[in-house]
């Protein structure tokens, strides 16, 4: 299911992006304005220097918000209900993090960050921050997991109840159509709150080398 969702961004950026031109059509106008709100995102959180960091981060945050809703589609299960799924993106979130971050700051710098100040503290420092950044992908994991499968789960539970509600103007909606309605909803959420603390984190590795 996550090879399809793959395979369908790849396939709708390509036709999206393959005739760019200077005065943009509908499709090349909703494009931009996504991309236009995913720098703005970004900047908000980590500054006019996070702007390179859109493409990971704004494919980051497409990619988990379908993943989300593709739960919501019949006879089909969210891959963000897998907790696998979820522990890769989080491990995927958190090294690209450290990566930048030594790149920003140089390894030595970077070390520093986990030595803290005053540097004689080292031997509680350096533990706590190492626990610290093994607790941030078990936090994003465990929380996208937890959402987006009891999201699943609810709304297996009300197709399970009975097929339809006929109302008393006999319009027939499926039982579980109220619920999938708010999931849509929910998963634009979750996708922003995994991105978002993405960008925090790396943001915290930014402000220091501005500061520097």
């Amino acid at each position: 299911m996550s090879g399809i969702v793959i395979v369908g961004l790849t396939v709708l950026s390509w036709l999206g992006t393959r005739r760019l031109q200077k005065t943009p059509g509908r499709r090349q106008g909703l494009i931009e304005i996504i991309v236009g709100g995913l720098n703005g995102l970004v900047e908000n959180v980590a500054g006019p220097s996070g702007r390179k960091h859109t493409p990971f981060i704004g494919t980051l945050f497409i990619y988990i918000f379908c993943l989300n809703v593709f739960g919501i589609v019949p006879f089909m299960r969210s891959p963000t209900a897998n907790l696998s799924t979820t522990i890769a993106l989080a491990l995927l979130a958190i090294i690209y993090v450290q990566v930048q971050a030594i790149r920003a700051l140089g390894f030595w710098s970077y070390f520093k960050h986990f030595v803290g100040e005053p540097w004689w503290l080292f031997p509680i420092m350096l533990p706590l921050h190492i626990i610290g950044e093994i607790a941030k992908p078990v936090s994003l994991s465990v929380r996208l997991f937890g959402n987006i499968f009891g999201e699943d789960t609810i709304l297996a539970i009300l197709a399970g109840m009975s097929p339809f509600i006929v109302f008393h103007w006999l319009r027939i909606v499926p039982v579980q159509f109220p619920m999938m309605i708010f999931a849509v909803f929910t998963s634009l959420v979750q996708a922003l709150i995994f991105s978002v603390l993405t960008m925090g984190y790396l943001a915290l590795f930014l402000g220091e080398h501005e500061t520097h």
